[in-house]
């Protein structure tokens, strides 16, 4: 059916079934994010013409397979996010601080909801991106530590 493409990732989108593409959303196209962010709602792809009505009952229904999808994410060591990253700052060995004025800086030049993944080693992280979200009112939606490293999935106010 088509393909989506992003700074850290490619795919092929595979039709469910056969048939004919009879609309696409258009909107896609200006704010692709709205796959990530509203994938059953806003974000949807296409609207497809089935050619075999059979092939309707070959497919899963979306309850059904969350049991599925968590054992997989369990298996193979996924670890989901809140919300899916437009941008990334990896700073290791490097104040807080100054990860800080790079997020400032990069959130000044984006549009509201931008969601941004910060990765930082600095022992003082939890506390500075709190006191950071506070301070700007942007939303800290994630933190969390793996290892040596903290995670923080923050998003941009509207």
């Amino acid at each position: 059916m088509g393909s989506l493409e992003g700074s850290r990732h490619f795919d092929v989108v595979r039709t469910p079934v056969s048939g004919t593409i009879t609309l696409t959303n258009d909107r896609l196209r200006t704010e692709p994010e709205l796959v990530n962010r509203d994938p059953y709602g806003e974000g949807w792809l296409a609207e497809i013409k089935v050619r075999d009505e059979a092939e309707l009952g070959l497919l899963g229904r979306l309850p059904n397979a969350a049991p599925l999808i968590s054992q997989q994410i369990r298996e193979r060591n996924v670890r989901c996010f809140a919300a899916f990253p437009d941008y990334e700052l990896f700073d290791i060995g490097v104040e807080c601080a100054a990860v800080l004025a790079k997020l400032n800086e990069l959130l000044g030049n984006s549009q509201a909801g931008t969601v941004v993944h910060i990765v930082s080693d600095d022992s003082s992280a939890e506390i500075e991106m709190q006191r950071w979200a506070d301070q700007t009112g942007n939303d800290l939606l994630e933190s969390r530590k793996e290892s040596l490293f903290y995670h923080f999935i923050v998003r941009k106010k509207s």
